[in-house]
Formats: structure tokens, sequence, C-alpha cells
């Protein structure tokens, strides 16, 4: 019955979100009237849970208005308010910013007086660091102290580019809406903290502390610090690429893994003192309840903690209980607490791959029955985990490698039941003597040596098929269809070896589904993505080829204090260009395409360089220098051949689909952005013109050789005032063009006068510092455009 309800809050919860409520009211209303006209007898049998499932999309209405915020109109005006408040959760510096969620209280009116917000209100707030000394004080402030600080406040950004990270959409679902900016120096702490949580925050804070003093190595500790308390924040960069790649990233969240063995030494304990075993069982649950704390509370843990805590309450009063239903109601308890959980990655990965371990081991254990127990076990867990893990990973991430059961059933146990508790050993051992810990951080890190090497060198292998298109809705309908019959299915009697032969046989077909194999194969598909203040052009020609025209770049900032780096920076190609790439499950790039040598073109090549692979490189005929002749060293290490080309060349990837070669031509006469390579795409009898950054020269040189009519223009150089000429303009005819800029970029790109002839030209002008990302199709029946943001 628990499960039953569990399914009916899902449901209510998912039509209130995606449907108006005055539908779930007037919803209410019918099914009332009928239950009220029909005799008792006569109403349908699934009453209560429709009923069950309609009030709990009316409670969901009533969580998100009470969630309404009174702080966006400040965040539109970009106002600076000072304002009074305490802090809601740990802070996380990084490099010269610290960040945390600030409870807004008040805020101070321009007469001097406060005044209090209706309900409190979460804000995510920066803290700009300006010294050493400050970044070292910060970390002190405490969950629960209370400060006055004079706030900028102003809009999270949205995803500005396909399936990208939405960190609007992320802040939405933790009920805050609104951000904040504030310096150190302006902020008062006026009341200290000294609740429960800030405790166990405290607590928390010093066995991190007293991870790093064991474990010798920077990288090693930050790991530890993940394992053993859910402490993500430094585990580094690389470490954790590799772990996402290949799919070992599970390890790192505080599981029922973690609650089943602090559990089991805690009550080991107790009962080797000598403890009754029902009060031990009781402690043990105290102590669940406290671990909980001590790790952050996080989705994973909470429901962990809430499962280990009942099945040991169970053995205190004998009591047998459904997995199932033990499952539902913590489920049922953590959405009551907060709904918005339900669109959290940890809490649908932690729910689903628990569910589907209590539903499909017991299942898995009658194949291969040849094998040892312990082994049948192993693959059984290791199977489902992946199985049912798989939509979410190819939904959230996009990555899905081959690699990943096998590195999970070898490496999984290895960590899990040796380095693990070997870590928890050292933590307890240290509070006793430093000395006492020697044993097991040696061994624990010479294990992580062992296991990391081979998974390194692993992660370096091109495997196909790990960059996997974002799901259509209803392949993912499927795919639950399909996992939800097969217990059904082997109850009624289906589990003979033509019926489990079928089974993979459909599911190898899901898999290969998964792929869109018949998506796009008649088609142009060219996406000008937002990289901000740069270019990279993404052109997928059927199923046939794919050509990246360059990766954008950051500027080259040089950090002269090592305190104000930041542990991951951003960088255009890791976290833009890489990610959307992995939305169209493109792991190999056919033609890449660099137009020059600016950093803002070709910077973010880097990144990609370590996680695509290339069939070839389209250059200009100049001399490379600096970061392209690297960049092109690198090419070659890899055996990638490097080619230029001659005006008028062309050539065709599949019928009605024809490049050509326009500039520039085998001379250096061109230098810088009048060099740059100009291609001309036609596609399907419509034609698009790739202009990187020529300028007026360069623009001159195409026309004294001669430019047809076309449809579509990338303007040059951003929008730059040296390029897009009256006369280039006149003869080119664009129907449309798109620009490639940075919000508000430092260049005053495009420039006003561009945007004036662009105006007298064109039928539409789409712009990434607008629009974000701008998708073009190109077909039989013509142009079709998307953008990422709608026009603002």
């Amino acid at each position: 019955m628990v499960l039953r309800a569990s399914i009916s809050l899902v449901t209510g919860y998912l039509l209130s979100a995606y449907v108006h409520p005055a539908w779930m009211l007037a919803a209410a209303g019918i099914w009332l009237v009928i239950c009220l006209w029909l005799h008792p007898s006569k109403r349908p049998g699934k009453t209560p849970l429709i009923l069950l499932s309609i009030l709990s999309g009316l409670y969901f209405t009533g969580y998100e208005y009470l969630q309404r915020t009174e702080l966006v109109p400040l965040a539109v005006q970009e106002a600076t308010i000072l304002t009074r408040g305490s802090i809601e959760t740990p802070l996380v510096r990084d490099g010269d910013v610290a960040r945390l969620f600030y409870s807004v209280k008040g805020i101070k009116k321009s007469d001097g007086s406060w005044e209090s917000l209706s309900a409190n209100e979460r804000v995510a707030l920066r803290v700009k660091l300006d010294t050493e000394e400050e970044a070292a004080r910060v970390e002190k402030w405490r969950h629960g102290s209370e400060i006055i600080a004079p706030v900028k406040f102003y809009n999270p950004p949205t995803a500005r580019n396909p399936h990208a990270f939405d960190y609007a959409r992320y802040l939405e679902l933790q009920g805050v809406f609104v951000m904040a900016e504030t310096s150190f120096s302006d902020v008062q702490i006026f009341r200290e903290d000294h609740s429960v949580w800030g405790q166990f925050q405290q607590w928390q804070t010093d066995a991190a502390a007293r991870i790093e003093s064991l474990f010798a190595d920077e990288q090693t500790a930050g790991y530890m610090k993940s394992l053993l308390l859910g402490v993500r924040d430094d585990v580094s960069p690389e470490w954790g690429d590799m772990y996402a790649e290949l799919g070992l990233s599970h390890v790192l969240a505080i599981s029922g893994l973690h609650v089943t063995l602090v559990s089991s030494m805690f009550m080991w304990l107790l009962e080797k003192a000598g403890v009754k075993r029902n009060l031990a069982l009781m402690a043990t649950i105290i102590f669940l309840v406290g671990y909980v704390l001590l790790v952050g509370a996080s989705a994973s843990a909470v429901r962990s903690g809430m499962m280990g805590g009942v099945g040991l309450a169970c053995q205190v009063w004998n009591r047998r209980l459904d997995g199932r239903e033990v499952w539902a109601g913590a489920l049922i308890i953590m959405l009551l607490f907060d709904p918005h959980q339900l669109w959290n990655v940890g809490f649908q990965l932690s729910f689903a791959v628990t569910l589907g371990l209590i539903i499909f081991v017991p299942y898995s254990l009658y194949v291969c029955t040849r094998l040892p127990s312990w082994l049948r076990v192993l693959l059984a867990v290791t199977t489902t985990a992946q199985i049912v893990s798989f939509p979410f990973l190819v939904y959230h991430f996009h990555q899905f490698s081959l690699l990943s059961w096998g590195v999970n059933l070898i490496v999984t146990p290895v960590l899990s039941s040796i380095v693990l508790p070997l870590g928890y050993m050292a933590l307890l051992f240290s509070l006793l003597h430093p000395a006492l810990s020697s044993l097991p951080v040696w061994i624990s890190t010479k294990l992580l040596e062992w296991v990391h090497t081979p998974l390194f060198a692993l992660q370096d292998w091109k495997i196909p098929f790990t960059h996997w298109p974002h799901p259509a809705w209803w392949w993912l309908v499927l795919y639950t269809i399909f996992l939800i019959s097969l217990p059904i299915l082997w109850n009624r009697g289906y589990h003979r070896k033509r019926d489990l032969t079928l089974a993979l046989i459909l599911f190898v077909a899901l898999l290969v589904f998964a792929r869109q194999p018949f998506s796009g194969g008649e088609e142009v598909r060219i996406t000008f993505l937002d990289v901000g203040q740069g270019d990279s052009i993404i052109v997928e020609v059927g199923q046939q080829k794919v050509y990246l025209m360059d990766a954008g770049g950051n500027p080259a900032w040089t950090i002269r204090e090592p305190w104000r780096e930041k542990r991951d920076p951003f960088e255009v190609g890791k976290d833009v260009v890489l990610p959307f790439l992995r939305a169209r499950g493109i792991a190999h790039i056919d033609r890449v395409v660099l137009t020059h040598g600016d950093a803002d073109h070709i910077g973010g090549m880097t990144a990609l360089l370590q996680r695509i692979s290339f069939g070839g490189v389209l250059v200009n005929p100049t001399k490379p220098e600096g970061k392209e002749q690297e960049l092109l060293q690198r090419f070659e290490a890899k055996g990638v051949p490097i080619w230029t080309g001659k005006p008028g060349q062309s050539w065709t990837d599949m019928p009605g689909v024809e490049w050509k070669w326009l500039h520039p031509g085998q001379s250096t006469d061109f230098l810088g952005n009048d060099a740059s390579v100009v291609l001309q795409l036609t596609a399907f009898g419509r034609t698009v013109l790739f202009t990187g950054d020529i300028e007026t020269d360069g623009e001159k040189h195409l026309l004294a050789h001669g430019l047809p009519m076309i449809d579509v223009l990338k303007v040059a150089h951003h929008g730059s005032k040296t390029s897009s000429t009256m006369d280039f303009l006149a003869v080119t005819q664009p129907k449309y063009a798109v620009i490639s800029a940075g919000q508000h970029n430092r260049y005053g790109h495009p420039a006003p006068e561009v945007l004036g002839r662009l105006g007298k030209s064109v039928e539409a002008l789409y712009r990434t510092d607008h629009h974000g990302a701008v998708t073009l199709v190109i077909s039989s029946q013509g142009l079709s455009w998307k953008t990422a943001i709608s026009d603002t």
C-alpha cells in the first residue's frame, strides 16, 4: 500500500509541475462529485490512490506558492541593498570567491528603517575576497551565523546552449530565485551560530582537516574527504572526470554501502563492549542520525540512513518489512519535506537504483546458478545498477562508457570493501594518536595508486559510444515500461531461456535506438554555440560527417597569487563545447577547421584533444605560432592529418551537400584576422558563408574573386565595425545573419554601424549574446531556426 501511495504522490507532483493548477482543482472537484454521487460499492477501486494523487498535486502547488520571491524586482534592477540574515549552508571557498546560501530576513529602506520580508528568502551569495587573510577568515564562517551586508542582487544565469547545465533551474529547485554578491570587508557577523546543525558542520570540518593531515598527497586527501565525509568540493577535477567517464561517481556519494559499513562497525564495537543486542540496535539508530548529519545530509545519505534505521528498528521488534515498502516510506517522507528533490539527479539515482536492487537482484540470482553465490550477487548488483542508472546518466550527463560494467565489477568491491573501511579506521585511530593511523593510511594510499593507474589508462582509450545523444521522451517511456514489465512477466512464468533471450534482444534494441540512428539523416544541422566572446560552430552533415569550426577560448590571465587560483576554472572547451558534443552523441570529429590562431577561436581545443578523436584538421597557410603551433604539434603527435586548401577547391559529403574553400590562397599575403579560413556550404540548394574573422581587406579580396548570393551569413569578427561592409552585403545579399559575440563584451561587439547595415539587408538577425546558441537545420523542406533563449 505504501508503494502505491508513493507512486500516486510522484504522479501528483509531476502533473502539478507540468499541468496548469486549474486543471488539478477541476480534477479534484469532478472526482469528488463522482465519489459522492456513486454508491460506495460502485466507486472505482483506485479511488483512494487517484484522490491521493490529486491532493499531492495540490500540495505541490501550495508548496510552490509559498516559495514565491519578493527579491526578483531588485535582481532585475541589479540593486545594491543593505540586508540582514543568516548563513544557511556550509561555505565553499574557491580561490578568491566564497559561495553560500544566505537567508535574507530583512532589507534596509532608504529612510534608514529595516523592512522584514514576509518570509525569509534564500539567495545564492558570492563573497569576493581581496587578501589571503580574508580567504582564511571566511572559512571560519558557520551555518546559522547572522550577518549584515550590502549585497548586489541579480538574476542567476540560464542555460545558453542546448542541454547545457541550467544554473537558474538548479537554484530554483533549491528554493533560490536570486543571486547576490558582496565583499568580505563589507560583511558584519553579529551573532555566531551555536545550533545543532552548526555543530555537526564544525565536526565535519574538523574531520576533513584531520584527513588532510593524515594523507600527505593533496589529491588523495581530497578523494578521501569525499569518500568518507561526502565533502566533494576538494576532489581534484582530473579524478572527478575520470570517475564520471568510467561510471564510478557513485563511489564518492554517501550511500547504503556507507550506512551498512558504519552501522555494522558501531554495532560490533557495542556488542564487544558487552551491550545487549536490542540496546545496541537502538543506539545504532541514534548513531545513524548523527552520521547522516555529519556527512552533510545529502539525498542519498538521508535515504540510506532512513532505510537503514527502519531495518534496525525491525530487528528490535522482530518484524519483517518488504524492502519496497521501506523504500516507498522514505520516498514519501523526503518528498513531503521538499517536493523539489524529485528533480534532483542525486535523489533520482539514489532511489531508482535502490528500488532496482530490491526488485531485480532476487530474480537475477536464478540466472547462472552454477556460479558461486557471492559471484552471482556481485554480478546481479553490478548489472542491475548499470541497467537502472543508464537512462539517468544519458539524460543528465550524456555519457556512459561501455567499460563501466567491467570497471564497476572489479573496482567498486576494492574501494568499498577495503579502501573505505581503512579510511574510517585511519580517522578513528587518529583520535587516539596520529601514529596509529600510519598503516591504514599507507595501505589505502597504495591501493588507490594501484587502482587509479589502470583507470587513467582506460580513460585515455577512445572507446566508441561513450557520448550519448539527449534521449527522446518516448525512448524514456519505452525503457521504463521495459524495466517494469520484467518482474511482472517473470512472476507470470516468462523466464524460460527463450524468454530471457527475447528480453536481451529487446534491451539491445533499446540501446540501439538510444543512439538515434535514424535521426537527422537527410539534413544539415549547424549550431552556433554561445562561447562568450569567441567562435565555435558545429556542422553535422546527416549521419555522414561532423565539422567543428573553432572551439572558442578564454582570455589568458596570469594569476600571480596562488591562493586566488580556482580549483576547476571555467574553460570554454571543457565546459561548453565538450558538453554539447556529448549531448549530440558526438565522440569523433571528422574535420576540425581552425580559421586562424586567435585565442578566442582555438583556445578551447586543448580540452577536446583529450576526449575526442579527430579525422583531420583544416588550417590557413600562414605559419602557425604560439598556441596554434602547439595545437598542431599535438594533432600531428596523434597522427591526425593537417591540410590547407586553395580557392575554388570543393568536396562533397553527401548528395546535395557541397563545401567550397574560398579564402585564403596558398600565398601568405594575408595575416591575422584577414587570413581566416572562409568556407562556403551549399546544402539542398541553400548557401551558408562562414567568414571567420576577416576584415575589410579580406572581404575585398573575396569580392574581387566573385561571390554568389547567399542565404545565411556568419557575420565576420563578431560584428566588428571593420567587417560586413555595405559592398560585401550588397553582393552576397544574405537573408539571415548570425553574430557570435559575448554578453556585455568589452569590445562593444557587435558594432552599432554593423547592426544598422545588417538591419537594412537581412530578414532576421540572430545573436549569441541575445539568443544563446543558434541552431539552423537545412533540409529539402527549407531552413529551420531555433535559439536557446527567446529574443529579449
